[in-house]
């Protein structure tokens, strides 16, 4: 597959590898553009773009859960790079695959430590957010509305609108966000069910949970029911939106380099 990333940052500083949201016209740099202004001195920064999204190949993998596919490109990528022993952060979706990260043997070793925001591997979603971010026609009017739920509830952020936007118009995004709607006629649908988060009993990763006191896209308290099943882990808390990264980018950035600083002295 034909995957776009970036880097940047202190080539000679712990790596830190940034997993966007799932969103229509998430990416790399319209999730973590302002954050990496603030890491950018202390770290190295590497941010992989999933399948389906940004400047990578916009492949759908039918009869699979949104996550696998991804794993693997993902582990690729890693493996391509040669990443060993970094802290990995992500964001919504993004999260969610930090976490199923950890519990994977191919890609649980190279991580020094996993950190999701707002990610909860997938349980956990309200009905409400779930019916606002399935539909989607690209237009600022629609990525607007995305952002309603994405960022600080009331937040006006017309760059970050049509950024998402220009991003949801990369000719395939659209169509592999839509591609897993499509249902057999003769095959009964079958109900969801979530691994998660019984599964993270099997995480050795040091792991960060940061839920945004104001989000509406979660459940209140998920990051206390993942938790629960985790052995090493640390809940913290902001005042903002599912998006802090996006949103409150100096806080989130305190939180993360606490964090990190926090891994590295043990």
């Amino acid at each position: 597959m034909r995957t776009r990333y970036f880097e940047g940052g202190n080539p000679l500083a712990p790596t830190v590898v940034l997993i966007h949201e799932g969103g229509f016209g998430g990416d790399a740099l319209n999730t973590y553009g302002r954050l990496v202004k603030r890491l950018a001195g202390e770290y190295r920064l590497l941010l992989p773009e999933m399948l389906g999204f940004g400047g990578t190949d916009k492949a759908v993998f039918f009869g699979e859960n949104p996550y696998e596919p991804r794993l693997r490109h993902l582990a690729a990528f890693l493996d391509t790079l040669d990443v060993g022993d970094a802290h990995f952060v992500g964001n919504s979706f993004g999260g969610g695959m930090v976490l199923r990260l950890s519990i994977r043997a191919e890609t649980s070793w190279r991580m020094r430590s996993a950190t999701s925001i707002s990610g909860t591997g997938g349980p956990f979603r309200t009905p409400e957010a779930l019916r606002e971010m399935a539909e989607y026609l690209p237009s600022v009017e629609d990525a607007r509305r995305i952002d309603s739920w994405v960022l600080h509830p009331g937040a006006q952020d017309e760059d970050h609108a049509q950024a998402r936007l220009q991003s949801s118009l990369r000719p395939g995004q659209w169509e592999s966000m839509m591609a897993p709607t499509l249902r057999s006629p003769v095959q009964p649908e079958q109900a969801r069910s979530w691994d998660f988060p019984d599964v993270l009993s099997a995480s050795a990763v040091p792991t960060l949970l940061v839920a945004g006191t104001l989000d509406r896209m979660l459940e209140e308290g998920w990051e206390d029911m993942l938790a629960k099943h985790l052995k090493d882990v640390r809940v913290e808390r902001l005042e903002a939106g599912h998006s802090p990264n996006i949103s409150h980018p100096d806080d989130t950035a305190n939180l993360l380099r606490d964090f990190f600083n926090h891994i590295d002295g043990r």
